[in-house]
């Protein structure tokens, strides 16, 4: 397998030298059946070739390529081309072709992580995402400028659900292949509305605990606060699919993704409204910021710890600011985010942009929950410095505004470090919590806040220390501290009789 690597590697060098054109497709893609779950995708590519790849592992799932069956390819006369597979999702024609049949296998993946980022397929609905539904682009440099022209064959009562809408002729035309998603299944339903200059979109399917205009209007307020926190900058357009997992899962679980301008967020179910709203505020507030960060940004680069971590703690902040989570919420969730650092292995010994580059081979846990640890003692020591006057919402405008100065694409790590230190002095802050491996002494870090660690029980309690200085009494506040919701943390003097 490996000297086929290498061969399909030096095959694609040699024909794709000097070939940098844009490429695009057209195809059918057909359900044949849910159980098993099964599709025949036949088309005709833009530009003809004897090197046909297909994503094999997308966003740490594996063997993607396996799925493929019954691949025939033809040249543009439509004149049958013999082809060989070298290893999974590769192949090799006998002669340039443009032309392809081949059948899928979308059964639903056995892992509730995975669900949010692959195709897949039950009785009910699912996903057909187009990164790894289509085969790649000749140059895989200009994947995303490969467009295509798509026409869906569904099961009856099936309908289909996407940011783009199908034209007269029911044909979707789509501008990039690889950020491409589409909700198929049984009674979809599907809300549009505007949020400021923004189409916005919200599709479910299945039974929840609260409604559809309670989810609805719940993404309408995060939209709205994350737009006011990159400076009012807003979106065209946007997508919310809410689905519920292919499998029974427990009703703390999610897995979500943001492609393009589509958020894809699956949930487990809870039967309180109350708790299942909450369960759903977090990571829809997460989700929904990646529509500016990394999708709206003009960055290349492994620089997961900012829009991963650094998002965390971001959501965490909306949802405070929209009283979804109170001031102890917050806190317990920055002391969950300890623990789950305390307990990954190798936690020490990359820094945050090194783990990034390896996100998938080191526990993607770690980069989100030091990436959160990270931004939140940043924040405070910004908040704290410029006596409330900067904080991290100044980094992301800034942000922006250097991704529009540029010239051209530009590394993620340099441009958010770039921001991060251009908000003030707080270079040693950056050093310290991303750019070394350091670790983080939970307790000693907020002590200048005003906040200390509780000791004893199973789980780190984070609590208002006693006699705040008149700072940190403005500085918590800020992140919705009230001494008489809270309780009071100074210390008053006796009352002389």
């Amino acid at each position: 397998m490996w000297r086929h690597s290498l061969l399909f590697a030096a095959m694609l060098m040699i024909l794709s030298a000097g070939a940098v054109q844009a490429e695009s497709l057209k195809a059918r893609i057909t359900v044949l059946s849910v159980a098993p779950a099964r599709v025949r995708v036949e088309g005709e590519r833009s530009v003809a070739t004897r090197v046909w790849s297909f994503r094999n592992v997308y966003a740490g799932v594996m063997n993607l390529g396996e799925r493929i069956e019954k691949l025939t390819l033809a040249d543009s006369n439509g004149l049958d081309v013999p082809v060989r597979r070298l290893a999974p999702g590769e192949y090799q024609a006998a002669s340039a072709a443009t032309r392809f049949v081949y059948e899928m296998k979308l059964d639903a993946p056995l892992w509730e992580t995975e669900a949010a980022h692959v195709s897949w397929l039950t009785n009910e609905r699912g996903f057909l995402m187009l990164g790894d539904l289509l085969p790649l682009a000749v140059n895989e440099k200009e994947i995303a400028k490969m467009s295509a022209t798509l026409h869906f064959v569904l099961p009856e009562k099936w309908t289909i659900a996407a940011s783009t809408k199908a034209g007269s002729d029911g044909q979707f035309e789509i501008a990039d292949m690889e950020t491409a998603i589409f909700f198929v299944g049984q009674n979809l339903r599907e809300k549009r509305q505007r949020v400021g200059s923004m189409e916005f979109a919200f599709v479910t399917a299945g039974e929840w605990a609260f409604s559809d205009n309670e989810a609805s209007d719940l993404a309408v307020s995060l939209l709205k606060d994350h737009t006011s926190t990159f400076g009012n900058i807003s979106k065209n357009r946007a997508m919310l699919i809410l689905a519920p997992f292919p499998r029974p899962t427990g009703a703390d679980r999610w897995s979500a993704e943001t492609r393009g301008e589509t958020v894809t967020l699956l949930i487990g179910k809870s039967p309180s409204k109350t708790a299942a709203l909450a369960q759903l505020s977090f990571p829809l507030a997460h989700e929904l910021f990646h529509l500016w960060v990394p999708n709206g940004l003009a960055l290349d680069g492994n620089y997961d710890w900012f829009y991963e971590g650094f998002t965390l703690y971001q959501a965490l902040r909306s949802a405070v600011r929209l009283n979804l989570l109170t001031f102890q919420d917050y806190l317990n969730a920055v002391g969950r985010a300890f623990d789950a650092y305390k307990s990954a292995q190798g936690r020490d010994e990359l820094s945050l942009i090194e783990a990034s580059e390896r996100r998938w081979t080191v526990a993607p846990t770690l980069i989100y929950n030091k990436g959160m640890l990270a931004a939140f003692l940043y924040d405070m020591h910004l908040r704290l410095k410029t006596k409330g006057k900067r904080s991290l919402d100044d980094v992301y405008r800034e942000l922006f505004r250097l991704s529009n100065t540029f010239q051209a694409r530009r590394d993620g790590n340099l441009a958010a470090l770039a921001a991060l230190n251009n908000a003030g002095e707080m270079h040693e802050v950056t050093r310290r919590y991303i750019e070394n491996a350091s670790a983080i002494d939970l307790s000693s870090a907020i002590a200048p806040f005003g906040l200390r660690v509780e000791t004893g029980g199973v789980r780190t309690r984070i609590a208002v220390g006693e006699n705040l200085s008149g700072a940190q009494r403005d500085l918590l506040r800020k992140f919705g501290y009230n001494e008489k919701l809270d309780g009071t943390s100074i210390r008053r003097k006796p009352v002389r009789k």
